[in-house]
């Protein structure tokens, strides 16, 4: 959960030009005015191309200056075996960096794992930024979460992930989004749950967050109360100590961030 690692395909679109060829390859115009006016090429891979292990053919789209707007990629069965997607799409900005990546998961991975979808966002560097994945009914079902995302530090090391529930679970459990932070060495070092307003009204806080030790144990949680909890109950924030046994050694209560009670 820590870490979303950067797929093969990833390297393959950084370095794999996507209208070059070799002597194995065969390209064609397919179509002379696409949808961004210009030219749609096709590249087929035979035996003795470099990347003939993995690509069937690629399909570059260019617009009326000649410069590639999207990449289709499809894959061959080996590799699709072992990465779960049949088709990638990659999409360029007007200097041919590299924006962003869709896949297309087979029906045999979606049914297996529960990802239905995943697009990977990149900087001006062409290094990784965030990564959305999209649930199937049944997986969240199961986690209660039906999406994900990820975002990335300039050395594409994680920084954070938010989970969205679903309404269902956010209904059941009063819980509709978790969000996860990491430290320097993608350690988790704190958690923030964000509540439903029908659960704040029975609990009286709206969200709250753990903090974690470099052995990613809980150390300390914070709960943040509603204006009417606090109205009502003279504190808007609770902050509980842990021990090594995750066992509430002390509780301070906080009104704006004045200390007026120490359990």
């Amino acid at each position: 959960m820590k870490h979303f690692p950067a797929s093969l395909f990833i390297l393959l679109a950084i370095f794999l030009s996507p209208i070059s060829h070799s002597l194995a390859d065969e390209q064609k115009i397919i179509s002379e005015h696409n949808e961004y006016r210009g030219e749609t090429i096709e590249t087929t891979y035979a035996p003795g191309d470099r990347q003939y292990d993995n690509l069937q053919k690629n399909i570059s789209f260019l617009d009326s200056d000649h410069k590639i707007v999207k990449v289709e990629y499809y894959y061959r069965d080996k590799y699709v075996k072992n990465q779960g997607y049949d088709k990638a799409t990659t999409f360029f900005d007007s200097s041919r960096r590299m924006m962003r990546i869709e896949y297309f998961f087979t029906d045999t991975y979606i049914r297996e794992k529960g990802l239905e979808k995943k697009i990977t966002y990149f900087n001006g560097d062409e290094r990784l930024s965030r990564e959305e994945r999209f649930y199937t009914v049944g997986f969240a079902g199961e986690q209660g979460y039906d999406k994900k995302i990820a975002y990335f530090n300039g050395n594409e090391k994680v920084l954070r992930i938010e989970y969205f529930y679903t309404d269902s679970y956010a209904k059941n459990h009063g819980c509709f989004k978790v969000i996860s932070y990491f430290d320097k060495d993608e350690k988790l070092a704190s958690e923030e749950r964000l509540y439903t307003d029908a659960f704040a009204g029975d609990h009286g806080y709206d969200r709250r967050a753990t903090s974690f030790d470099s052995e990613e144990k809980p150390v300390q949680i914070e709960y943040f109360y509603t204006k009417r909890f606090a109205f009502a109950n003279g504190y808007n924030r609770a902050v509980a100590h842990l021990d090594g046994n995750e066992q509430v050694t002390k509780v301070e209560y906080y009104s704006n961030d004045k200390l007026i009670q120490t359990q």
